[in-house]
């Protein structure tokens, strides 16, 4: 079987209950009209007047037995309804205001105290604080003359600021806000009234007050000074909450500054008795509307919205339900979504939807919300948090204005009914002052709870700051001896390493001096070049370069060298030596060896001397070298070169590279044979000069530009020919220094030789 939901349910019983009423209504009139036949008939809605007595001050309209014609198009004109006064009904036996229609009310007044009486219609409002949102008041005096009675929505007259009386303290005199007409004495009126209702506010009676002068004036200046200390109160704060934002700015009272400001609104917006403040004061003739209700409405509604969505906010804010309570958190993310969506519905559509569903199950939702803050404010508070005592105090307070204004509101229990109808009773029976003394007393609690709140967290801070201090403290004392155990540790490892340090710079001083003992000396020089010079200048003070010449006690053609052993420094040192050792072997008897069959030679004995002919060997290392023999007599130059060239400056200025092998000697891998050294024979003339460089000339990077370049063949060639004339000495000058002005800032990248000479 399909179950019915509850709620329709429910609508359906209201809508039965409806029904039956209106039937038993029916039936109870037709029976009078069946006894009281066509002479009652006439006289059935007949309305006696009610009399005014000199110590009257507010009427209900229940007590003034209106009667009312309902008038669904809207376009009935005041003459055309009192031409229609057999068609009034008394309110009791009309139906359920419907929001499309507009209803007239006709009410009888009569004075009996002998003196002129001045009454105020009070904007339609029930008890509950609802108002008839449209409407329009005619007097008819006994000689027919009809006075409208314009004010505060009224269609025609707009809202200005000389609406207001400047002397309403001393009570003189009052340019009503609200609707006012003077009831002479031993005179009768009739007070016709066109009121409409609304989808989102409907009326659920035809009751209206009447207040006469005296006791209006005496409402208005509770009203001015009340509000006015109300209004005052939460400015202050207001203030000082944005000023300490200003300094010290957190989440909780951010959201606590803008409740602040949205309460505020609020009081000054609520329809309280004689008007609304900031539509009086500040923003003077705001006669639009907004939506489906007039902007005074609107804001009104718009301001007691967000009021109590920020109220819900600071209070999850200021005691963390997020952290400690997050289902009641995701339950308060749900009820903001609903408020939001109620309070468009609520205000921009003209909605069919039963008051009772409407309101009833926000409402509901509402306490629930703000019941389950004063349970979460409990549960924190018997956690720990002391400033969760001020959540606690506001709610507790807060609660019972709610129900109050509920329970007025929804006419269950109309509570306000019960204070006295004069002076400050008067003044608070209506519901939005309750709720304006509830948004005041509620800002001071959350004012101290924030400042505890702000207090406690300083409090925690600074145990914290003093913890921390104290660590740190002995952190320091920890590091300072710690610092001074490892310095004296550093100066024992220093001392060590300047001995150490001093040991081996000593040694490679040493090992510098032999290495430069063991470069040709220059009787090997001395009657064989017509001019002769050498760059050598190591990376690290020793290094892989060397050049070599041949013993000058044997006759005839002799033997230039210039090798480039793998790495610089120690090891590069000692790779040198034994190439140097090696040259002497191969040429300590005779220079006949051809260059080519001397570098196969070095190669050989490089591999054998470094034990890299065995699989088992631990080096991979070599050299790059180039081997010069020089015979003067003929004139001519043998050599032959693996990776190290030779350059020649004809006398004429042409300048050829001779090229070279592209193999190197020594290394594990034995050369192929189609890479092995061959020999050329170049003939020479007086005059011509030749050059060699190692590749730590050629390749150091440097350059003026942005980008960095290596110093290439090319740059060495046009340095040649724009010295051609120069002799070697003069030669290798202009090379150190173009070499020097290339490299700039730049590393040193290898060691440099250069051997210049001319035959």
């Amino acid at each position: 079987m399909k179950k019915t939901p509850i709620w329709t349910s429910l609508v359906t019983s209201i809508q039965y209950l409806k029904i039956i009423q209106k039937l038993t209504i029916r039936f109870l009139s037709a029976i009078v009209l069946i006894l009281g036949g066509s002479q009652i008939s006439s006289t059935v809605w007949a309305q006696s007047a009610f009399e005014v007595g000199a110590n009257t001050n507010v009427y209900f309209s229940d007590t003034l037995n209106p009667l009312v014609l309902e008038d669904k198009s809207g376009t009935a004109t005041l003459d055309q309804v009192r031409k229609r006064l057999s068609e009034f009904k008394p309110a009791d036996t009309v139906g359920p205001i419907d929001p499309k229609s507009s209803y007239w009310v006709v009410q009888r007044l009569v004075n009996r105290i002998g003196e002129n009486r001045d009454f105020i219609v009070d904007a339609a409002r029930t008890n509950s604080g609802i108002n008839w949102l449209r409407y329009q008041h005619y007097v008819v005096y006994p000689d027919g003359l009809v006075r409208e009675l314009n004010g505060l929505y009224s269609e025609n007259v707009p809202l200005l600021m000389n609406d207001i009386d400047p002397y309403v303290f001393t009570m003189d005199t009052l340019l009503s806000r609200s609707p006012v007409f003077t009831l002479h004495k031993d005179s009768e009126v009739q007070l016709f009234s066109k009121l409409k209702s609304n989808s989102t506010y409907p009326a659920v009676s035809f009751s209206m007050r009447l207040y006469d002068r005296t006791t209006y004036l005496e409402l208005r200046k509770y009203g001015l000074y009340i509000e006015g200390i109300l209004a005052g109160l939460l400015l202050a704060l207001i203030i000082s909450t944005w000023n300490n934002l200003y300094y010290k700015r957190d989440a909780v009272s951010l959201i606590y500054g803008i409740w602040l400001v949205l309460g505020w609104l609020q009081i000054m917006t609520m329809p309280i008795h004689d008007g609304q403040r900031l539509f009086e004061f500040f923003l003077v003739g705001f006669q639009s509307n907004i939506g489906i209700l007039h902007a005074n409405v609107f804001w009104v509604g718009l301001f007691s919205y967000l009021q109590i969505i920020f109220y819900v906010l600071f209070g999850r804010s200021f005691l963390a339900t997020y952290r400690h309570f997050p289902r009641f958190h995701l339950l308060t993310n749900v009820w903001i979504g609903l408020q939001a969506l109620h309070f468009f519905v609520a205000y921009f559509f003209e909605h069919e939807i039963p008051n009772v569903l409407f309101w009833i199950p926000a409402f509901i939702l509402q306490t629930t919300v703000l019941v389950g803050l004063l349970v979460c404010a409990i549960a924190r508070y018997r956690q720990g948090l002391k400033a969760a005592r001020f959540a606690i105090i506001s709610l507790m307070f807060y609660l019972p204005f709610w129900f109050i204004f509920l329970l007025n509101l929804t006419g269950l229990l109309p509570i306000n009914d019960y204070l006295p109808s004069y002076g400050l009773g008067l003044f608070i029976k209506g519901s939005f002052i309750m709720q304006a003394f509830a948004i005041c007393f509620d800002a001071i609690i959350f004012n101290l709870g924030v400042h505890s709140r702000s207090r406690a967290i300083e409090k925690k801070l600074g145990v914290t700051i003093k913890a921390q201090k104290e660590a740190v403290e002995n952190q320091n004392k920890i590091l300072e001896s710690t610092v001074e155990e490892r310095t004296r540790e550093l100066q024992t490892q220093h001392k060590a390493l300047t001995e150490a340090h001093n040991l081996v710079v000593s040694s490679v001083n040493y090992a510098s001096r032999l290495q430069r003992g063991q470069l040709p000396r220059a009787q090997r020089i001395e009657n064989r070049f017509a001019s002769f010079a050498t760059l050598w200048e190591p990376r690290d003070t020793i290094g892989g370069d060397l050049w070599w010449v041949s013993s000058s006690q044997r006759s005839g053609p002799f033997i230039l060298a210039v090798a480039d052993c793998t790495g610089h420094g120690v090891p590069g040192a000692m790779l040198s030596l034994l190439v140097s050792n090696s040259l002497e072997r191969i040429y300590a008897n005779s220079t006949a060896e051809e260059p080519a069959t001397a570098l196969i030679s070095l190669d050989h004995y490089v591999r054998t001397g470094l034990n890299q002919d065995r699989a088992e060997s631990e080096s991979d290392d070599g050299c790059d070298a180039v081997v010069l023999r020089i015979d003067r007599d003929k004139k001519t130059i043998e050599f032959a070169g693996a990776k190290i060239g030779l350059f020649q400056m004809k006398a004429q200025g042409e300048v050829i590279r001779h090229t070279v092998a592209r193999c190197s000697l020594g290394y594990i891998e034995a050369i192929p044979e189609a890479d092995k050294p061959q020999m050329a024979t170049i003939s020479f003339s007086e005059g011509d000069l030749f050059v060699i460089v190692t590749d730590g000339f050629t390749d150091q990077i440097g350059g003026t530009g942005v980008k960095k370049a290596a110093y290439g063949y090319r740059r060495l060639e046009s340095l040649l020919n724009k010295n051609k004339d120069a002799d070697a000495q003069t030669m290798a000058s202009c090379m150190q220094e173009d070499f020097k002005r290339w490299q700039g800032s730049e590393v040193r990248r290898d060691d440099v030789t250069a051997v210049v000479f001319r035959v």
